[in-house]
């Protein structure tokens, strides 16, 4: 169980590190296109492996464990990502 919620985690803030690099390196380089593909791909594995993680962690929360409030604080910090890819987006397309 340990490992799950240190793995998601990790998840999180590896994807949350990687997308504010490729969000910053878009803002700074705002006439190339170059960073575009490369972020799209990123979002939808990114996509993929959040959602792997935070089905992992509700279904441990479905099963008899006492660390229920530590899986809970780790759906949260997985699904954080969710507005802060929002919030990127929004301002790329309005500083574009």
């Amino acid at each position: 169980m340990k490992n799950l919620i240190d793995i998601s985690k990790t998840i999180a803030i590896i994807s949350f590190v990687i997308g504010t690099i490729l969000f910053v390196l878009q803002l700074y380089f705002k006439e190339s296109i170059a960073l575009i593909y490369p972020g799209i791909i990123f979002i939808l594995i990114a996509i993929i492996i959040n959602f792997i993680s935070l089905i992992a962690l509700m279904f441990s929360l479905l099963g008899s464990s006492i660390e229920k409030l530590e899986l809970l604080k780790t759906c949260g910090i997985v699904l954080l990502n969710i507005p802060i890819a929002t919030l990127y987006f929004y301002i790329l397309i309005e500083t574009l």
